[in-house]
Parts: structure tokens; sequence; C-alpha cells
């Protein structure tokens, strides 16, 4: 069974000894529109998934269901990582560890897929 996002609102709201009230307006959403996402009669939208997901310290995977680790991303990694990652004069090098992971990504497909023929 899936998990849906009302179900994981409703554990995040437990969790913190809230009422949905109260997180609907400490949000400044409308009381009917968070309840609806927390019985699963409403979807929130990109933009609410994301202030949900920050409002609660948690990722939007985990939020939706799709993922069961908590933290958003980069949260996970040591300090002195997420530091070299948020400092704009790394970019390049971050750019680089991008590509080199797209093109291994890519030939690594293509090798799959000529064995299996």
């Amino acid at each position: 069974m899936e998990i849906t996002i009302g179900e994981r609102l409703k554990q995040l709201v437990r969790e913190r000894g809230l009422e949905q009230q109260e997180v609907a307006i400490q949000l400044n959403l409308k009381i009917p529109t968070f309840n609806g996402y927390v019985s699963n009669k409403r979807e929130p939208s990109i933009s609410k998934l994301k202030q949900l997901a920050e409002y609660f310290n948690v990722s939007v995977d985990y939020l939706i269901g799709y993922s069961d680790i908590r933290e958003p991303y980069l949260k996970h990694l040591p300090e002195e990582i997420r530091d070299f990652i948020h400092d704009p004069s790394n970019e390049p090098y971050l750019g680089l560890a991008m590509d080199i992971k797209e093109r291994t990504a890519a030939v690594g497909s293509t090798n799959y897929k000529e064995m299996k023929r």
C-alpha cells in the first residue's frame, strides 16, 4: 500500500503536537484547503508541496510517499561537503561532476541495451 500525502501530513502534524488548524494558519493556508490535503481530497501544487516540506523539514519525496528518507536533499551530508556545494566558486567543478555522471549513465545504458541483444 502506498503512503499518501494526507497520511504523511497527519503523522507530521501529530509529531509536532499541533492541530491541523494551527498548521494551516502558520502556513497561511485556508483551513479547509489544508484539511483537504490531509484527507486526500485535494492535492497541493508543487509550490505548496515545497512549502509543506520546508515547514516540516522533510523532503518532498518523503511527503508524497515516494521515499522513507525524511531529510531534505543534502541535509544528510557532512557540513564541509554542503559548504563546498553551496560555494559559488565551486560551480564549475559541480558542473563537471554532473556532466561526467550523465555521460557515464548514458554509456552504461547503451552498453546494457547492446548486451541484451
